[in-house]
């Protein structure tokens, strides 16, 4: 991984990167819409292009799809390891001398924007691109995209291009968690496309599990943040003064907490529908 670090000390610029993300907020529009267009509309071409069935767990391209998948996979755990070894430490360092409410509250600009840490949180933004590519092996499958599926990339997308813009000290927090999830989720998706899905599969609760665990930690984040503006303007001491929470503003905030309850909401319903509710056998012909 001491390439990417030498690769962001000599070329990347995380200021550049945010002035360019606040000058082209259309093309986060356009990339939204693309997506989810995509998302209605693949299936059917790839049935009548590629002449798969609904459910192509038949078609001779399957075992192709999955090799490819399972590099892919593979790779992407491989980033979120990155991500997980250049931002949790600084995260933990940063609690264990400032606090919880500096650390949450407080925005180190050069942290963020450059440093290992900022390198780390600009490729987390622009990461979150190539992870459409989750939904494209899904269609090739001939796999129904569920809701949550889609609006979890899509909003996820949005969110982070916002939060990265606007300079957020949340953002650091649900990076970390969110890489850190992410390397033992994609590792679990590269042994399940890789013919191990049984040795994967007893596994599958306790990913769910880490997905929920991260959910309520960043909404925790956020919530603490959004208390902490309205009982410091309480005191009269508003954004920007000392001893102020004016680390994320209160839109951000607001996004964050909203965007990871829904998460919540939506995880635990697959939760509870995969693995508390009794499955119905189907009764015989």
């Amino acid at each position: 991984m001491q390439w990417i670090d030498s690769w962001g000390a000599n070329h990347y610029d995380g200021y550049a990167f945010k002035q360019w993300l606040l000058d082209n907020h259309d093309i986060a529009i356009y990339v939204a819409v693309g997506y989810i267009t995509f998302v209605f509309q693949a299936p059917k071409l790839v049935s009548k292009y590629l002449n798969l069935p609904a459910n192509a767990k038949s078609s001779a391209l399957v075992p192709v799809i999955n090799k490819t998948w399972a590099v892919w996979n593979i790779l992407l755990s491989a980033f979120a390891f990155y991500g997980t070894t250049r931002v949790v430490p600084p995260l933990l360092y940063n609690l264990k001398t400032y606090g919880l409410h500096d650390t949450l509250c407080t925005f180190r600009p050069d942290e963020f924007y450059t440093s290992d840490v900022g390198v780390a949180l600009g490729l987390f933004t622009i990461s979150k691109v190539p992870e459409f590519g989750d939904t494209f092996f899904l269609v090739l499958k001939g796999t129904k995209l569920r809701f949550l599926s889609w609006f979890h990339h899509t909003a996820m997308f949005l969110y982070v291009w916002l939060s990265y813009e606007t300079g957020s000290s949340t953002l650091i927090c649900a990076a970390a968690m969110n890489y850190f999830v992410h390397t033992i989720m994609y590792f679990y998706f590269f042994l399940s496309e890789a013919g191990f899905k049984n040795l994967a599969r007893p596994f599958a609760m306790y990913i769910t599990m880490l997905q929920l665990v991260q959910m309520v930690g960043v909404m925790f984040v956020s919530g603490y943040v959004i208390a902490q503006k309205y009982i410091l303007a309480g005191q009269g001491i508003m954004d920007g003064m000392e001893g102020s929470c004016s680390g994320t503003t209160m839109a951000t905030a607001r996004l964050q907490l909203g965007i990871y309850t829904a998460f919540l909401y939506l995880f635990g319903e697959m939760f509870v529908n995969n693995h508390v509710r009794p499955r119905v056998a189907k009764k015989a012909d």
